[in-house]
């Protein structure tokens, strides 16, 4: 990895985080008696380059899941999201990414294309919001509330990560 393409990941991050923390975290949705929130931040754990080492990426997503738990004031259900996340993106990668796809470059919306970026993005946002919901909620008897809570969250953070992706394709 040369400084330039760690540079973008720093920009991405600091974009990323930004959005997540002064737009999203500050708006509130609510269906009925559900409220939910949108998560664009784990796009960047996503978008780190697909060869990046297993153990890098595992700090850096524990790292990006302790920034936000201290700016969401939680206790630890963002990092240990963010870590499964980073656990499961491989396998996700060698479902979704066409074969002989540069290792050193990012899986985004402009390598990736649309339909195959909105598979990995889905599978693993979905994998993400039920994980998160079940450790915030940490009992099975609010297995309807994780499951509404995680659908809720997920079409709408979908929408938002397109948009971003779409912004975030010009530093690829």
């Amino acid at each position: 990895m040369n400084n330039n393409s760690l540079l973008r990941i720093v920009f991405k991050f600091i974009i990323i985080w930004l959005l997540q923390i002064v737009v999203l975290k500050q708006i509130q949705f609510w269906i009925g008696p559900y409220h939910y929130e949108v998560f664009v931040y784990p796009l960047f754990i996503l978008l780190l380059p697909a060869g990046m080492q297993i153990n890098l990426l595992l700090i850096v997503a524990f790292a990006t899941g302790l920034i936000m738990d201290g700016t969401y004031n939680s206790l630890g259900v963002h990092a240990s999201s963010s870590l499964l996340l980073a656990f499961s993106r491989s396998r996700i990668l060698n479902w979704v990414i066409p074969r002989g796809m540069d290792e050193s470059a990012a899986p985004s919306l402009k390598r990736l294309k649309l339909l195959p970026f909105l598979r990995y993005v889905a599978v693993a946002l979905l994998l993400y919001l039920v994980f998160y919901y079940s450790m915030v909620f940490f009992a099975p008897a609010f297995f309807v509330d994780i499951i509404v809570k995680s659908l809720l969250s997920f079409v709408v953070s979908m929408i938002f990560i397109l948009i971003l992706s779409g912004i975030l394709n010009g530093l690829d």
